[in-house]
């Protein structure tokens, strides 16, 4: 039978518990402003950070629960939480460094947000650095970390090439991508792709230093 440390049981259901609970935060916040990326309703799922967050959850759902169904831990978990783990760094990191200085520090970290794209991420990186066996994968499973950014991306793009920046007072361009102009949008997929997989394999190798 599988079995995991207490810590990362402890997180794991944190993280599923949260991020479901921080979403709604987001869902009905009365303060619903784009300018610190929060929707209402079903509109808050348009955001990379909601839906890495809520992939993150789900997974730490099934990833807490492997000790009652899984003989050992399959490889196809580990590569799960590798993925999902490095999708909400992508969040945090992209707050950091990017929107911080369109949107302000101090917006990007506002009620459920502050769970969603600071709390959550690290706790996600923490637990798969120090409890989750993914040493055990070879190196190239770190490949399908790319998979969410790439989907959420081809989405994204699709809506902001058939609308633009903004159309009929809706922001659809509302991490400003355009800013650099359309025949810079395949450059910027691109690199975020790459910064993923970069994510994802210092997540692995994090691990690996620490374990293997």
């Amino acid at each position: 039978m599988a079995s995991l440390p207490v810590p990362s049981i402890v997180a794991n259901v944190v993280i599923a518990v949260v991020s479901f609970g921080a979403w709604l935060m987001l869902a009905f916040d009365r303060r619903a402003d784009e300018r610190e990326l929060v929707s209402r309703g079903k509109e808050s799922l348009r955001y990379f950070t909601v839906l890495s967050n809520l992939f993150s959850g789900a997974v730490s759902t099934i990833y807490a629960s492997a000790p009652l169904w899984a003989g050992e831990m399959p490889s196809w978990l580990l590569t799960l939480k590798l993925m999902s783990a490095s999708a909400v760094m992508l969040t945090f990191l992209t707050v950091v460094f990017l929107l911080r200085p369109t949107y302000g520090f101090m917006s990007m970290f506002v009620g459920g947000n502050f769970w969603l794209h600071l709390v959550l991420p690290l706790l996600a990186a923490i637990d798969l650095c120090l409890f989750v066996p993914v040493w055990q994968l070879p190196w190239t499973n770190t490949l399908w970390s790319m998979l969410p950014t790439l989907l959420y991306g081809i989405g994204y793009l699709r809506s902001v090439l058939t609308h633009g920046a903004q159309e009929n007072g809706v922001v659809y361009d509302f991490y400003g991508f355009l800013r650099w102009g359309r025949d810079k949008i395949p450059v910027v997929m691109v690199g975020m792709l790459l910064f993923t997989w970069v994510i994802a394999l210092g997540l692995y190798f994090c691990n690996v230093a620490l374990h293997g």
